[in-house]
């Protein structure tokens, strides 16, 4: 599923990029994080050289954008060693320009021209120019491709090549939030991999060797276009269990690894560990609402009253993070000053749920993870719904059976973590559209289609916020998804890593390792 950095000049120009994704250029620690420059400060002078040893927390199959998995939040931290983004998620969820100078849309936002820094090439010296991109977003369209974002790329009716630094895209309906499907997948721009070149990218390190599931490492490009990577070498190797992880880490074996167990942040400090985390994921649970009972509004908002948000955060999350109220996070742009009237606890009105519709003894299987915190959010609450006269079954399934039965929809109730709405626009598309293939709940509503719609066609962010929002209250009141927590997610190091930026406002947490450096 689907997760990048760049710094504007001025509030007047992050203005400018949230509305129109125009023309204001961005600070080259775009994939950093705003905090690089005084991270770096405060660590004293960058020092080039030595090895960065980095754990990843799942295997991946190639070193393609049209993996997922390497698009991931906690996998890009090798995509960006590799391939630049041309637009990068910033502070609350505001996409901004890096490869592309600009992406300016028409006046109905059915058309949008890119425009993009000029003198960019491939690892193996070919141009990164306008043809390059719609050849990439042409592969990564076919199915063949089987790349999730061929979703996205069915947006576009066509492309067309105006210049060396320039593509103007023709979509089939109108979309004011368009930049933001290129900050992953399609945003990464690549040639085809192939026999002795895994992936060719315009990255600051290429390929040495990898072995993939395994391990890869990478040397410095020495023909990136922009600032080079201190380190000489990175070396990630993949070690999916967290605790095993975080061993590494303590015993110098790893210098930097990805985390999402709060256990973890708590204890890194007593380590003498440095963090760098953002509010990047929210905790939910998915309905599939095409199967009875779970097609009765009543009996999914039953389990929303059923279920006390505030508990769940304390016990899994430690009191990091906080409750979650909807489909609009606390920090995004939509917003808006009035929240989601999310139901709070009440068992008594839950039974009264479940009795007037038929289901006074509901009993389900809940799906989840093999991940701790995902096991000690399930029991959380297992024990809540029993209040409420539910009887929920656990059942713990690795990721891979996991995602197969959210997307052929064979589940009742599903644990559901994921950073898709650190991007509204893309997040509400997504989840909640009747013919998208990311709708995991079967959910149809056809007021807040019409309402997610009215916001995608709006140039204006005040028009475009006011329809989210009432595509977010739709949402809240028919219970397809149940909301739960949003949760600190990030980077643990050793204090010989520096360098290490601020992403604390960062929906999307995305590190590059190429500012980061190893003290001597």
């Amino acid at each position: 599923m689907k997760r990048h950095k760049h710094v504007v000049a001025s509030a007047a120009c992050a203005l400018a990029i949230t509305l129109t994704a125009g023309a204001c250029a961005a600070s080259d620690d775009a994939v950093s994080g705003e905090g690089s420059a005084k991270a770096a400060a405060n660590d004293g002078a960058a020092v080039d050289g030595g090895t960065l040893k980095i754990g990843l927390d799942r295997p991946f199959a190639k070193l393609d954008p049209a993996d997922g998995v390497l698009t991931s939040m906690p996998m890009m931290i090798l995509a960006n060693a590799l391939f630049d983004p041309l637009m990068v998620n910033g502070d609350n969820g505001a996409v901004q320009p890096y490869l592309a100078k600009s992406f300016t849309p028409n006046a109905d936002a059915t058309g949008w021209t890119l425009d993009l820094r000029e003198g960019v090439t491939f690892s193996d010296g070919k141009p990164l120019d306008g043809q390059a991109v719609v050849d990439h977003v042409t592969r990564l369209a076919k199915p063949e491709s089987k790349c999730s974002c061929a979703a996205d790329a069915a947006a576009i009716g066509a492309m067309a090549v105006n210049s060396p630094t320039s593509v103007t895209f023709t979509l089939k309906a109108p979309n004011a939030a368009f930049p933001s499907l290129f900050t992953r997948s399609l945003g990464y721009v690549s040639e085809p991999p192939a026999g002795d070149a895994p992936a060719v990218g315009s990255g600051p390190y290429t390929v040495e060797s990898v072995q993939p599931g395994v391990s890869v490492t990478l040397t410095r490009n020495p023909a990136y276009w922009g600032t080079k990577g201190h380190a000489d070498k990175l070396v990630y190797r993949v070690l999916p269990d967290s605790d095993s992880r975080y061993q590494s880490l303590r015993s110098g074996d790893a210098d930097l690894i990805w985390t999402e167990t709060p256990a973890q942040y708590k204890q890194a400090a007593g380590d003498g560990l440095r963090a760098a985390t953002g509010p990047g994921s929210t905790s939910t649970a998915v309905i599939n609402t095409k199967a009875a009972p779970f097609d009765d509004p009543r009996v999914r908002r039953a389990l929303q009253y059923a279920i006390d948000r505030e508990a769940v955060e304390k016990v899994v999350h430690l009191g990091r993070g906080k409750v979650s109220d909807g489909p609009i996070g606390s920090t995004s742009p939509y917003r808006g000053t009035a929240a989601p009237e999310y139901p709070a606890r009440d068992v008594a009105k839950a039974r009264e749920l479940l009795a007037e519709a038929g289901h006074p003894d509901l009993s389900f299987e809940y799906l989840v993870d093999n991940r701790p915190e995902g096991q000690q959010r399930a029991t959380v609450l297992q024990q809540m719904l029993a209040e409420a006269g539910v009887k929920v079954t656990v059942k713990p399934m690795d990721s891979a059976s996991l995602g197969t039965a959210m997307f052929q929809r064979k589940f009742q109730v599903m644990d559901f973590v994921t950073s898709m709405f650190g991007d509204t626009d893309t997040a509400l598309a997504a989840l909640y559209l009747p013919d998208s293939p990311f709708n995991f709940s079967g959910w149809n509503s056809p007021e807040a289609a019409r309402a997610i719609a009215a916001g995608r066609a709006s140039l204006d962010q005040a028009q475009r916020a006011r329809s989210y929002q009432e595509a977010a209250r739709s949402v809240v009141a028919d219970a397809p998804m149940l909301f739960l927590t949003e949760n600190p997610v990030g980077f643990l190091a050793t204090p010989r890593v520096a360098g290490l930026p601020d992403v604390s406002r960062r929906t999307v947490v995305n590190v590059s390792p190429a500012p980061l450096w190893v003290k001597k």
